[in-house]
């Protein structure tokens, strides 16, 4: 049994730029469409129509990450979508409106995350110093310790040393 040719992908994409530019100018080739326009309705330019009037599977140019991206960005834009292709300046406009927005909200956060882990350095660097201190304290006492003949043992706590002793 023969298999049935499939025609050339530039064939595919081509139907669906033809139907598209036939839904524009109001003159589809789908019985159905075209009886939608005999009774002055109004045609609806999406994914879904486009597909019916090249006579294609939807499926084609419906998802993100389709076979034709071009085509769909083209067909999204005619239909007025959000993220879309821009069509006027006012598009363009409202979208970088939106992404300077967005960009405060980022820059604000990131002041807030900076100032955050700034503080956090200056209080590890204050432990650091006083660590530090006390072991240059502990070491020098350990010295005087073992100059005097008194062990190795040296009190951590001398605070606590002192009110034994009293």
């Amino acid at each position: 049994m023969p298999h049935k040719r499939l025609r050339k992908a530039d064939a595919v994409e081509q139907d669906f730029l033809d139907a598209l530019e036939r839904l524009k100018a109001r003159r589809p080739q789908n019985p159905e469409l075209r009886e939608k326009v005999r009774k002055g309705k109004q045609i609806k330019i999406n994914v879904a129509t486009v597909a019916k009037e090249a006579g294609r599977a939807r499926g084609l140019i419906a998802l993100e990450k389709c076979r034709y991206p071009k085509v769909r960005q083209l067909i999204l834009a005619e239909a007025g979508v959000p993220g879309a292709e821009p069509r006027n300046c006012n598009d363009v406009i409202a979208d970088l409106r939106a992404q300077v927005a967005e960009l405060r909200v980022a820059l604000l956060s990131a002041r807030d995350h900076a100032a955050h882990h700034l503080d956090l350095r200056t209080k590890a660097e204050r432990h650091a110093a006083e660590y530090k201190g006390r072991y240059e304290r502990l070491r020098k006492r350990m010295e005087t310790h073992l100059k005097h003949g008194q062990g190795k043992i040296v009190a951590l706590f001398p605070e606590d040393d002192e009110r034994q002793e009293s």
